[in-house]
């Protein structure tokens, strides 16, 4: 039996991580597919019209907003709980949309309610396991932990979609959904049955109200010399990215001719890319250290977007694809490397009772770029061309590397110790 006191060689021998790993895959799985599959629903079994389609996918994104509120509620609960309670509430709205629709009583707003709904436990469900897995393995396992976890990630989001391409008609829309809605039940029931107890969650007393703890994450980041770089490289990509993203289908489609069923195949790319990547980070990081490795993969996966302009030089088509498919892979490879190091780097420098609202924060401030950047991207292309606009955003995203070389993250050789992460605590620098 593994004791605290005989640590196993590796997480394949940590039973308690091999039941969250397995959990978390079935959830990740369970949403890719819900993902794809309820919006099948409403076209199939609902015939929705294009507004309401876009209602839908605006309640999608919507929890997103919520990831502060997520943070702090993730450390006054006990996380694993929580994420069990989180599983049986997605189980029980999506089984809810079969029985609906056998009594005819489903319709487009209810669906609205569901897919919102669904999303904020999916926020609360991953702000929970970012916090949950270093109490879990120890500081020694966090990279591993992360490794796993993403490469989990990275093939839910290959294969998902691929397994609710099968719901192409109402029986089939059914069957998909029913089959996903087990995934969450056996991920809660994994879960159930870690032997580690919960970290208690501090008592009412010791907790100050909901706006005061988002400010003092908040503040916490911004004021920590490395999570401060994190958040500002990882917005400013976002900010540029996004922008990229609100032209790509369009400049694929219009002005490089490529064909529909090719756009699909060329998105997929990224999948196998991110399992490489996913796999490759810990060798990575210690062949290259590990501040070297995160500006080695964020230069990467930056770089490798100017592959898009650069494709509007070539004529043969069948080379537009490659390098397109090429860019896709690369970029999920790459930055699948700097997503493992950071987040390890983030859990081994935050206190156990910020976990949850330190991760909330950097999503929360990062994700706030998307919808700036890709409308400004929108707007700009309207005005001078998509061309222009797609070079500026791929070089702009390279932005993030400058950010990175000029922090103290290329100095980092490997995960700080628990004396070294202290000094850079904000409260510890009075910065």
């Amino acid at each position: 039996m593994t004791t605290d006191t005989q640590p196993p060689p590796t997480l394949w021998k940590h039973a308690d991580f091999v039941k969250l790993w397995a959990g978390q895959t079935l959830a990740m799985f369970g949403a890719q597919i819900v993902r794809t599959v309820l919006p099948l629903v409403a076209v199939i079994l609902l015939d929705a019209s294009a507004t309401e389609m876009g209602v839908l996918s605006s309640l999608s994104q919507l929890p997103f907003l919520l990831f502060l509120f997520a943070g702090v509620w993730a450390d006054r609960v006990r996380r694993r709980q929580a994420m069990i309670w989180t599983d049986l509430g997605r189980f029980a709205l999506l089984g809810l949309i079969p029985v609906l629709y056998l009594a005819d009583w489903l319709t487009i707003q209810v669906l609205w309610v569901v897919i919102f709904v669904i999303g904020v436990l999916g926020v609360m469900f991953e702000t929970a396991y970012h916090a949950y897995l270093p109490a879990l393995v120890g500081r020694e396992f966090v990279a591993e932990g992360n490794q796993k976890l993403e490469l989990s990630r990275s093939t839910a989001q290959f294969a998902g979609p691929g397994i609710a391409g099968l719901a192409v008609n109402a029986v089939a829309s059914a069957m998909v959904l029913v089959a996903s809605t087990l995934t969450y039940v056996a991920s809660a029931v994994l879960l159930w049955f870690i032997r580690r107890p919960d970290e208690a969650p501090p008592g009412p007393q010791d907790r100050p109200n909901a706006f005061k703890a988002i400010g003092a994450g908040l503040s916490w980041v911004l004021r920590h010399p490395v999570l401060r770089t994190i958040t500002t490289a990882t917005a400013v990509f976002w900010f540029f990215y996004s922008a990229l993203q609100a032209l790509y289908v369009l400049y694929l489609v219009r002005d490089l001719s490529v064909p529909a069923g090719w756009v699909a195949a060329i998105f997929a790319a990224a999948g196998p890319g991110a399992m490489v990547g996913s796999w490759m980070s810990i060798a990575v990081m210690k062949r290259l250290g590990l501040g070297r490795a995160v500006v080695w993969g964020v230069g990467a996966a930056t770089a490798v977007l100017l592959l898009v302009p650069l494709s509007g030089f070539v004529d043969a088509q069948w080379l537009i694809i490659l390098l397109l498919a090429a860019s896709q892979f690369g970029y999920g490879m790459f930055s699948q490397i700097g997503t493992v190091i950071q987040t390890t780097l983030r859990q081994v420098l935050t206190p156990d009772d910020m976990q949850g609202r330190v991760v909330a924060s950097l999503r929360a401030m990062s994700l706030a770029m998307v919808p700036v950047g890709a409308l400004l991207g929108g707007v700009l292309a309207d005005v001078f061309g998509v061309e222009p606009v797609l070079w500026a955003a791929s070089i702009g995203a390279l932005a993030p590397v400058l950010v990175y070389a000029t922090s103290v993250i290329p100095g980092i050789r490997e995960l700080p110790s628990e004396e070294e992460a202290a000094a850079w605590a904000p409260e510890t620098r009075k910065a």
